[in-house]
Formats: structure tokens, C-alpha cells, sequence
């Protein structure tokens, strides 16, 4: 290699390394743990007062099997609320499209692509829902807790310690890089500067075998959708065949399905 060449190369190498100091956030510190929590409690009390919101979730969820190979899933979600108690979640499916709807205490799952439908009374809270959800029909949609109007009530679990990491650059645009612990989870968020919307959020599950990861992108913040009631009222298509599910106990619906 010419004298020229390897000139070059040291100075590219000294750029990066450079460059790499730069990027690279500072050590979080103990003095940063009020900064996380502050940012956090701005982006939950930012969901407390908005009536109205649309986004999507994309996730990959890592699964660790009992041959203790890792697999991914990729999945997406699409999450429309409505005041304090209306619901509606769209699930893209490789084969069609699925929707669920709560509202007026009444639990849908509907099937748009096969036109199958159930329904189930329930009276718990939207934190309640979200639970059973998981439990009884194993839809984690994992990330929609952030926008949980009682997640403050939470926090003192989830959040045995925080940091704050520092400011980075993310494709659309600078955002606040959160960390957060606890003896269940770990859970790393970017909060949007200029937004104080969330960005990214990356989940380690340290009680289950093999440390699992969640990585989730929010795209398409509508914090002013327009909604409407009838978008969360389900009525039966022609045709469409209702089926039904074991009833869920008594502590997690207050009713039955139906």
C-alpha cells in the first residue's frame, strides 16, 4: 500500500473514532434519574389529556423455544381510542386483516377476511382489558400500555430505577433516550423532542429463559383523528357467523361471553 493510501486510512480511522465519540451518548449517572422520570411523566400526562389518537405499532418480538433457539416474529398493530372507554385495534393478518372493537362494555373480536365474529360483555378498566386480552386470547400487543390512562398508577413498579441515557438522532428527528429497570423487565424508550410522542421502545425480559427482546417503531401519530362513535360500533355484516368463546371468570370481564 502507497505511504498515501495508509496517510488516508489513518485519517479516516482517526474521523470515525472521532465521530463515534461524538454520536455515542455519555454514562448515564445516578443524577439522571429524575431527568428519565421527568420526561416519562410528560409523555404519559400528554396521553391523560388528549380525547382522541390513532397509531401503529411495528413490532418484532423475540420468542425463546425449548430448545432454547430464538426466534421473530414481526407483526403490526393499529390502535384508535376514543375518549375514556372506546376502543378499536386493527390486526393485519397474512391472510386478511382482524379488528377488535370495545365499547359500552361489550368486547368484539371480529374477523374481517373469514366474516366470523364473538362478543363478550366486559366491565373492567382499559388496564383490565388490556390484561385479559393477553390471557385469554394471546395478544400481547406489547407497547400499547404507554397510552394506558392509568399507567402513572404503575410506575413505582415499573420504574425501580431510571435513566436518564442522553439525546440522540433518530430518522425522524432528535429524541430523548429513556432506561428504565425493574426484577421483571428492562424497557429502554426514545421520546421525540419536539413532539414528546414516543419513537422506540426495546423490552428485555429477564425472568423468562434466554432474555427475550420486544423491539417496537410508532409511526403515524394522530393526536387529532376525527373519530367518530359509530367507528367503534360494531354491527354484524350481512352474513357474518358468530362463534363462541369459554367464558372469561367472573374477576377478569364482570360478565360472560355471549
Amino acid at each position: 500500500m502507497k505511504l498515501g493510501a495508509l496517510r488516508v486510512l489513518s485519517f479516516l480511522l482517526i474521523v470515525s473514532f472521532i465521530s463515534w465519540l461524538e454520536l455515542r451518548p455519555l454514562p448515564a449517572s445516578a443524577q439522571n434519574e429524575e431527568e428519565a422520570r421527568r420526561v416519562l411523566r410528560e409523555t404519559i400526562e400528554k396521553f391523560s389529556e388528549i380525547d382522541q389518537m390513532t397509531f401503529t405499532v411495528y413490532a418484532s418480538e423475540e420468542r425463546i423455544f425449548k430448545d432454547g433457539v430464538p426466534l421473530n416474529f414481526v407483526f403490526e398493530y393499529t390502535v384508535n381510542i376514543l375518549g375514556a372507554g372506546d376502543i378499536r385495534i386493527d390486526l393485519p393478518r397474512p391472510d386478511g386483516i382482524s379488528e377488535i372493537f370495545f365499547d359500552d362494555g361489550i368486547i368484539t373480536y371480529f374477523d374481517k377476511t373469514r366474516n366470523i365474529y364473538t362478543q363478550g360483555d366486559f366491565t373492567g378498566t382499559s388496564t383490565e382489558l388490556i390484561e385479559v386480552l393477553r390471557d385469554e386470547f394471546q395478544l400481547t400487543l406489547p407497547g400499547i400500555d404507554l397510552v394506558n390512562p392509568e399507567l402513572d398508577k404503575m410506575l413505582d413498579e415499573l420504574t425501580t430505577q431510571a435513566l436518564y441515557v442522553g439525546r440522540e438522532v433518530l430518522p425522524e428527528g432528535v429524541a430523548h433516550h429513556l432506561a428504565f429497570f425493574n426484577d421483571l423487565v428492562d424497557w429502554q424508550l426514545w421520546v421525540y423532542e419536539d413532539s414528546g410522542l414516543p419513537g422506540y421502545l426495546i423490552i428485555t425480559y429477564k425472568n423468562i429463559e434466554g432474555a427475550p427482546q420486544t423491539h417496537l417503531s410508532y409511526r403515524g401519530w394522530n393526536l387529532d383523528p376525527q373519530l367518530k362513535q359509530e367507528d367503534f360500533n360494531f354491527s354484524p355484516p350481512a352474513g357474518a357467523e358468530h362463534f363462541s368463546l369459554p367464558a372469561l371468570t367472573t374477576a377478569e370481564s364482570g360478565g360472560s361471553s355471549q
